[in-house]
């Protein structure tokens, strides 16, 4: 027994004073608080207002028997040690109380040493059992504790919104503990502790509190990173501000952090037990490993997160390696048709030559060697294409950067696909804004793209078709661009293809089905280019038929800042 608590009473029940004075001299001895009644009816009311450990009760008792006496003791202290006393041996009345649950059954006269016996014997019997039952009661809160720690770990595992999980946490830590508040706060990125989630209070303080460091209960957690056991807030020195009100109406609480990998991330307040007592140890050491489970679960969720993110750019680069799997092998079947075509012209054009060589005119041998060459022209076009395309993509050319001006590159194309245009009596127009800002690249690569853009638009023009270039100087979110546009009257683009056919490989026609123009690298090469740049080409959206191209390309003080 603890020196510091008060000894409990032995309590004296006989309708005759004389046996109540003769055990209380007896009973001196053991240096314990007396409690005496002639009446058995009231004992109920004694045990509510004192803290009694050892009953001598008579049986005989004029208001009421005494083995009823004894049973409204063990219901209501069962730890009580009751000695029942009787004026006659009668061995049934001895059995019966001796099975209620009696420590001793003691018959009148009994002597001094008696008395002491049985009362030291229930005294030590009545701390046994509150020892007893304290333990079991410990035991039954530990596996409380662990069954919540299992729910809440079980949570953390299982759930797939952070939000949600939060506050289940809540729920199980308000079922688990019997408080009437609790909070989770988490430390955001303007340095304050957020609401989470919580239970007992109204939305509007969810919504709207905000701790800083050092500021009440739970930022003095932030600060100090130790958690708060505060038994009673009124005697409290640390917290003189702070009014108990409804908010700690039995003015104790506790709050604890909440640490990720040594790193503070938020705390966790409860108060108010329903019980009416206040938090002890247990209690912040339960509390702290529901922070351990709350951190994990964070970790948990961030890990799944990030491997989800991870499957989805897996997913996404196997699709992506698939269809470019597949873009090469049209490329293969398309580029053999290509190739071949004018080898097999230039062939021809030989072998008929050679055979027919004494035959044939000067004129007609000249026409043959102009048509080789014209084959041979498109077959070094298609290779050098392809070979420039792939070197690029590689990054294992050498990019000679300066400022230059895109009227140059729209005047050498022009100049370059005018025979075409002629051909096809395509309708130039171009419109260039005066003072037009330089942009920042290589201007062989440019107009390499650039080139590539104006022979889409001159291929797959109608005949007698506009051809309209428009460039024009364009600020986006602060940064200068030149916005150029190169539109043709020709077939207009499917608004599912816009994508794809800036892709490596990519052409809108089916090699089984119809024959494409070219092998799929224009394109390609010209976003290649336009993306090393740091600009952007795209299809626009046309209420009219044909297809237009555009491009927002950056002067050189903007690509330092997209670079940067």
């Amino acid at each position: 027994m603890n020196d510091q608590q008060p000894k409990p009473a032995i309590l004296l029940i006989d309708d005759v004073p004389l046996i109540l004075d003769l055990l209380e001299d007896i009973l001196e001895e053991l240096d314990c608080k007396v409690l005496r009644s002639e009446t058995g009816t009231g004992v109920t009311k004694i045990l509510d207002q004192e803290k009694v450990s050892v009953v001598f009760c008579d049986v005989a008792l004029p208001d009421i028997n005494g083995v009823n006496v004894l049973r409204m003791i063990k219901q209501h202290t069962p730890e009580i040690q009751v000695i029942m006393i009787s004026g006659q041996q009668d061995f049934n009345v001895a059995r019966q109380v001796l099975r209620e649950r009696a420590l001793d059954y003691l018959v009148k006269p009994f002597s001094q040493e008696e008395v002491l016996s049985s009362a030291r014997q229930g005294v030590v019997s009545y701390f046994h059992a509150v020892h007893q039952n304290e333990s079991r009661l410990e035991a039954q809160r530990r596996m409380a504790d662990l069954i919540l720690l299992k729910q809440v770990g079980e949570t953390a595992n299982s759930g797939n919104d952070l939000q949600q999980l939060f506050d289940q946490i809540i729920d199980s830590i308000v079922r688990s503990t019997g408080v009437e508040v609790a909070s989770l706060m988490l430390l955001k990125d303007d340095g304050l502790l957020h609401i989470a989630a919580a239970h007992g209070l109204s939305n509007d303080i969810i919504g709207k509190v905000r701790v800083a460091t050092g500021e009440g209960i739970s930022g003095h957690v932030l600060a100090t990173g130790e958690p708060v056991l505060v038994p009673n807030i009124d005697e409290d020195n640390r917290f003189k501000s702070l009014d108990g009100g409804l908010r700690y109406k039995n003015q104790s609480l506790l709050s604890v952090p909440i640490y990720v990998r040594d790193v503070m991330v938020g705390v966790i307040n409860i108060n108010n037990k329903t019980s009416g007592y206040p938090f002890d140890l247990e209690d912040q050491n339960l509390l702290m490993a529901i922070a351990n489970q709350v951190a994990l679960a964070m970790e948990n969720f961030e890990l799944v997160g990030n491997m989800r993110h991870q499957a989805q750019i897996l997913e996404r680069t196997n699709e992506e390696l698939v269809r470019v799997n597949r873009a090469r092998t049209r490329l293969v079947c398309n580029l053999s048709h290509e190739l071949k075509t004018p080898l097999t012209s230039i062939m021809g054009y030989v072998d008929l030559s050679l055979s027919f060589f004494n035959k044939l005119s000067e004129d007609e041998i000249k026409e043959n060697l102009h048509e080789v060459r014209d084959e041979g022209r498109h077959l070094e076009k298609l290779i050098t294409g392809m070979l420039r395309l792939f070197s690029i993509e590689s990054e294992r050319e050498a990019w000679r950067w300066k400022s230059f001006g895109v009227p140059w590159s729209i005047a050498d194309a022009l100049q370059y696909f005018n025979p075409k245009m002629d051909e096809r009596k395509l309708i130039t127009e171009i419109n260039i804004e005066d003072d037009l800002p330089e942009i920042y690249g290589d201007p062989e690569k440019f107009a390499m793209a650039f080139n590539a853009l104006i022979d889409n638009a001159v291929k797959f023009n109608r005949e007698g078709g506009l051809l309209q270039i428009t460039a024009k100087a364009q600020v986006v979110e602060e940064l200068e661009y030149i916005s150029l546009r190169i539109f043709n009257q020709g077939q207009t683009i499917p608004p599912r293809a816009h994508e794809a056919i800036f892709d490596s490989y990519t052409q809108l026609g089916d090699i089984d089905t119809e024959k494409p123009h070219g092998v799929g690298i224009g394109l390609a090469l010209a976003k290649v280019v336009i993306d090393r740049m740091r600009g952007d080409i795209f299809l626009e959206e046309l209420e009219e038929e044909g297809t237009c191209f555009g491009l927002m390309l950056p002067t050189e003080s903007s690509y330092n800042v997209l670079k940067a």
